[in-house]
């Protein structure tokens, strides 16, 4: 075979999340080789429309050089999206009055990893960011009042990777993923007056138990500086982390969460699933406290094509409101 031959593949498919509402997501993935390298590079356009009018285009590469060893990865960005918001702190992000605002991103990344081991990878990072927020309705206008509409800068970062995790088989997974990263916008290279600082970790567990059944453990932190603009904060709820809240609903400066997932393989590629966990995100004007911890469960099923293609239909709960999630990949 030619090593350097190329390999297309074009997939598409609907979902649904409740910030998103429906959406019809279509991918293609390049595959292709070249002389002397093990590990074939990756070339991915990906594009996303909603009903609700979030729309996303995105170009995405991995190569790989001294047989997998040094990986360089890179993309470019543009997205518009519809978002509700609650409020800036807990006790008004609490209640069931929200806004609606507009959003336009675009960006751009490039990171280099190094394997040291086969389970030890570490890395550097460079990215830019254009958010600005397009319109407002009343409501919205005064959560958002005296906040910035616009925000720009270039961020660099650093990282490291300890994983022992194995797929062996559907529902069949071993070991941790640890990860820890570190980025600073320097204050000369972003649209505010000083440098932004942000830190994040993830750990996650899995462990086989009898017969088709997993247990799945995610841990997960992130801190960013006391001056990081409104919409770059940590944020509560998605579709992975924290399922039953509307993404970003409760917000802050850090933000901490646990889940602990049941999953088990009943029949061919048919698992259910079931989860509990909890969580809390907080600021310097918002501390911590008991009160605001918020628990998150539900359950779900997922039809597994091969160990690594699925089918995710989840229905998850937490405090005053509960979300349904369509997707095609694992929660963790």
């Amino acid at each position: 075979d030619d090593p350097r031959r190329v390999k297309v593949a074009v997939i598409g498919a609907p979902a649904y999340s409740a910030n998103t509402g429906w959406r019809l997501s279509a991918m293609a993935v390049m595959n292709y080789r070249t002389p002397r390298v093990v590990v074939p590079h990756s070339l991915t356009l990906s594009a996303m429309a909603s009903l609700k009018g979030c729309y996303t285009v995105a170009l995405d590469g991995e190569n790989y050089l001294g047989h997998g060893r040094h990986q360089l990865g890179y993309g470019v960005k543009f997205d518009v999206e519809r978002r509700y918001i609650y409020g800036l702190d807990y006790d008004t992000s609490l209640r069931a009055q929200r806004g609606e605002y507009g959003v336009r991103g675009y960006g751009a990344y490039m990171r280099y990893n190094y394997h040291l081991f086969d389970d030890l990878t570490i890395g550097v990072s460079a990215e830019y960011d254009n958010i600005r927020v397009l319109h407002k309705d009343e409501y919205a206008a005064e959560v958002l009042d005296n906040q910035i509409s616009h925000f720009w800068g270039v961020g660099i970062g650093v990282n490291a990777t300890y994983s022992t995790r194995r797929v062996e088989d559907i529902n069949l997974v071993r070991g941790v993923h640890i990860c820890a990263e570190y980025g600073v916008h320097p204050g000369v290279l972003n649209s505010g007056d000083s440098s932004l600082h942000e830190v994040s970790v993830t750990v996650d567990f899995y462990q086989p138990l009898w017969r088709g059944g997993l247990l799945a453990l995610d841990v997960y932190g992130e801190h960013h500086s006391a001056n990081t603009p409104w919409m770059l904060r940590a944020g509560i709820g998605d579709e992975s982390r924290m399922r039953g809240y509307y993404a970003w609903r409760f917000n802050g400066n850090t933000m901490v969460a646990m889940q602990l997932e049941l999953r088990q393989r009943v029949w061919e590629g048919l698992v259910v699933a079931g989860w509990g966990g909890c969580g809390i995100a907080f600021g310097p004007y918002d501390p911590a406290e008991w009160r605001k911890v918020l628990p998150t469960y539900g359950a779900g099923v997922r039809w597994y094509f091969n160990p690594s293609s699925l089918v995710r239909i989840d229905c998850g709960f937490g405090r005053g409101g509960r979300a349904f999630v369509v997707g095609y990949n694992e929660a963790f």
